[in-house]
């Protein structure tokens, strides 16, 4: 289980950077039209591993398996601004925690958008360049998709810059199709979209499951010798 939490926590670092850059307002997310499941590949540090993002309305259902038998999937209400983690081996839900306020001290990331353009899976993009201290990012935006969100995992890196990030580029308010993070000259973390399909998707996606418990953190602590 430690070890699927490890994927996940560096998956949720790499979209945090990329949600940072695509942060919508309220009114861009009530104006998001499309219906229908964006599958990726993210590689990382730990390896790679599949995730699938649906979007319908206010709602984002976001899945990701870590090694065989261990998956988690992210539920995320625009409307009341929450997120939620369901552990479906375990028949369990935790809502996970806000973001820690923004650190005005903290040095904000250079964002620059370079006017290059691309089709990716069929989509006009842009790209973005993003420096944060030695990291730097290319991402590939579309506005046909909506805006993207970033279930919440509080606490990780980049995070103390999400205002700053807003109010210089959120109102281009786009969804990452290819996304490249580098320290250095060395390739930390890879986000590609595989697969685009507009469908109809079925409310219950959406909703904590009937049975499942809320989980208690207690349950992670070890029991003292």
């Amino acid at each position: 289980m430690n070890q699927f939490f490890g994927k996940i926590s560096l998956t949720a670092m790499m979209l945090t950077l990329i949600a940072l850059v695509l942060a919508a307002s309220p009114s861009l997310v009530r104006a998001q039209s499309f219906e229908g499941v964006i599958e990726f590949t993210v590689t990382g540090e730990r390896g790679t591993m599949p995730m699938t993002y649906m979007m319908k309305g206010d709602n984002v259902r976001v899945e990701m398996e870590g090694r065989p038998g261990m998956k988690a999937d992210f539920l995320i209400d625009t409307k009341e601004n929450k997120s939620y983690m369901l552990m479906e081996q375990m028949k369990m839900y935790m809502e996970l925690p806000a973001p820690p306020p923004p650190d005005s001290s903290a040095p904000k990331p250079e964002i620059t958008k370079t006017g290059k353009t691309q089709k990716i899976l069929g989509y006009d993009c842009e790209e973005f360049l993003i420096k944060d201290g030695d990291r730097n990012s290319e991402v590939w935006i579309t506005k046909d998709l909506g805006p993207f969100q970033l279930f919440k995992m509080g606490g990780r890196q980049g995070q103390n810059n999400v205002e700053a990030w807003q109010k210089m580029v959120g109102s281009e308010g786009g969804f990452p199709l290819l996304a490249t993070t580098k320290e250095g000259d060395t390739e930390i973390s890879k986000m590609v979209a595989t697969n685009v399909e507009k469908k109809s998707l079925d409310d219950s996606l959406f909703k904590i499951p009937e049975g499942y418990k809320q989980f208690d953190s207690s349950m992670m602590r070890r029991p003292r010798q």
